[in-house]
């Protein structure tokens, strides 16, 4: 196993506890109004725990997905990995929204064309079910936030609030079995393994659980600044509702087995949740960024894994 490619997938691991992590644990604990340690805590052991449990049919597709677009080899894992990688940096450096799933899925596409056969079916399907979660998310929203609103009685106060903890928990269960598996998938394809066998194997859930907590550390200032300029500051029921409907969407997805972003489809349910008479308090621009995200992400990407997959792939074979 070449060194260079451990040290890129444990730099990819803490960019996930990063763009993923941090937010999440952002969000929990200024709904919540928790101490800092609660959050992660409960993100941490979904993470690594709900693979472990059997759950893993996200990161068997992806992983499926990687093995096709590398050859199976150790400088194809690399070259998937630099061209997330350099995608991630290049969206940080001119400030445009980008995702990590995305990021995976592009570049596994531009390394199968450069090496000669696309499988457009499972790429396809893939990007269809990850573009349907924002979508549902916001829809379950509509649902959720209407019942909550109608909600009356003399601890609504206390209803919403032990809804808003559930709803966190679910939430992190729902990205542990989902959006969060991506790291499963890049370590079973690093160690030659199956999914089944990654979730337990010690080596794999150490260095998860380590890079994601470093990763949380490193992001949660910015992403607690983000928070603030997101697309909605919600009520208490609203935050309720939108970590029910996106943990509920995300769930969803992990039974078809496929990636869907818990960051975008949370943001689905942030517009849901808000009703139309207080739409005015949405921010439409910051919505948007979902789409710039997939407009950018997805063609860039494939544009450096196809083209790092020409290049530096048979020199790794020499």
């Amino acid at each position: 196993m070449d060194q260079i490619t451990v040290i890129l997938a444990v730099v990819f691991a803490v960019l996930v506890g990063r763009n993923d992590g941090a937010p999440l644990v952002a969000l929990a604990i200024r709904s919540l109004h928790q101490r800092i340690w609660w959050p992660p805590l409960v993100l941490l052991i979904a993470i690594v725990g709900v693979p472990f449990s059997g759950v893993h049919g996200v990161a068997s597709t992806l992983a499926e997905m990687f093995r096709v677009s590398t050859g199976g080899s150790g400088w194809g894992l690399a070259v998937l990995l630099v061209s997330t990688i350099a995608t991630l940096v290049v969206s940080t450096a001119t400030g445009i929204p980008t995702s990590i799933t995305l990021a995976l899925v592009g570049a596994s596409a531009g390394a199968q064309v450069a090496g000669g056969g696309l499988d457009a079916g499972r790429v396809l399907r893939v990007l269809l079910l990850a573009a349907a979660g924002p979508v549902a998310a916001w829809i379950l929203a509509l649902v959720v936030t209407r019942i909550l609103t109608l909600a009356r009685g003399r601890h609504v106060e206390r209803a919403v609030r032990w809804q808003q903890v559930t709803g966190f928990v679910a939430t992190a269960i729902a990205y542990g079995a989902n959006d969060g598996q991506k790291l499963l998938a890049v370590f079973a394809v690093l160690f030659g393994a199956g999914a089944t066998v990654a979730a337990q194997d010690p080596r794999v859930v150490l260095t998860v659980v380590g890079c994601f907590a470093a990763g949380i550390v490193v992001g949660l200032r910015r992403s607690a600044h983000a928070l603030r300029q997101g697309v909605l500051r919600p009520k208490p029921y609203q935050v309720a509702s939108t970590l029910w409907s996106s943990a509920s969407a995300v769930m969803l997805g992990a039974v078809g087995g496929a990636p869907m972003s818990m960051t975008q489809s949370i943001t689905g349910a942030l517009i849901g949740s808000a009703p139309p008479r207080e739409w005015r308090r949405v921010r439409w621009e910051q919505s948007r960024r979902i789409v710039l995200a997939w407009v950018w992400t997805l063609p860039v990407a494939a544009v450096i894994g196809w083209a790092l997959t020409l290049t530096i792939t048979p020199l790794g074979n020499n």
